[in-house]
């Protein structure tokens, strides 16, 4: 498997101490929008960022980061699909603009789909671990991870237990093995950061990017960073809307 964790080092000496601090750099995949990369610097190693919104570029980011985490880093992507939106089609379209091999991009993208809110629950506290032993990936994908917890034949209490627990495992797998982890929900109504599921998510995450589409622009914030911006609806720029098929 083609694998590259190597990233350079730089080295502090103190003057009053003979110790060495080393200082490892961010390990960051882009997502391929300008005004998005701008707005967080990327997605980070050991952290868990939760993508929340109507836009529906939210549908197309976990594909983006399919690919830009092959681009840089020649290693594998794990894809958990909560949601039915997950499209290698898209996928290998995306590496095509980027002019990379799709059929090596699409082996490096190991993607599992949960059609049930327990088979999402199997795959995070029972499988995902040794899949990542086995394949050392850099990128852990979950889309539409609030979509199965939302079942109306489960209840609340229960509900609100399981999404508590997964949350907790993908935590310590993300600072475990310093994975770059990226949650997505698109819905026409954003989760409440006050109650509920929106709550116990908006809570356990290091960061939120809310997605915001308007008729004229989208909005972008950083919700726990306090920072925004808009793309407007007529951008023609490098891998903008129209990479993802929003705009001719």
């Amino acid at each position: 498997m083609k694998n590259n964790r190597s990233t350079q080092e730089n080295t502090t000496v103190h003057p009053s101490s003979s110790l060495i601090q080393v200082v490892r750099p961010d390990i960051i995949v882009l997502s391929g929008i300008a005004e998005l990369d701008r707005l967080c610097g990327g997605f980070k190693a050991g952290e868990l960022t939760l993508i929340d919104g109507n836009s529906c570029l939210i549908a197309a980011l976990p594909d983006h980061l399919c690919v830009n985490t092959y681009r840089t880093f020649h290693s594998e992507t794990i894809y958990i699909d909560a949601g039915m939106r997950a499209n290698p089609y898209q996928i290998a379209r995306y590496a095509r603009l980027l002019e990379l091999d799709q059929r090596e991009v699409l082996q490096n993208v190991l993607m599992s789909r949960a059609f049930t809110v327990y088979q999402l629950s199997t795959i995070l506290q029972e499988l995902l671990e040794p899949l990542i032993q086995n394949h050392s990936p850099r990128t852990l994908l979950i889309g539409m991870l609030p979509a199965l917890y939302q079942d109306p034949e489960l209840s609340r209490r229960e509900a609100q237990t399981l999404l508590s627990q997964d949350l907790a495992k993908i935590q310590q797998l993300t600072a475990t093995y310093h994975l770059i982890t990226v949650c997505t929900n698109l819905d026409a109504m954003p989760l409440s950061p006050s109650k509920g599921l929106g709550k116990t998510l908006y809570d356990r995450v290091n960061e939120i990017v809310r997605i915001k589409q308007f008729e004229q622009s989208i909005s972008l914030e950083l919700v726990k960073g306090q920072k925004r911006t808009s793309i407007p609806s007529d951008t023609h720029g490098q891998l903008h809307l129209e990479a993802f098929g929003m705009v001719n």
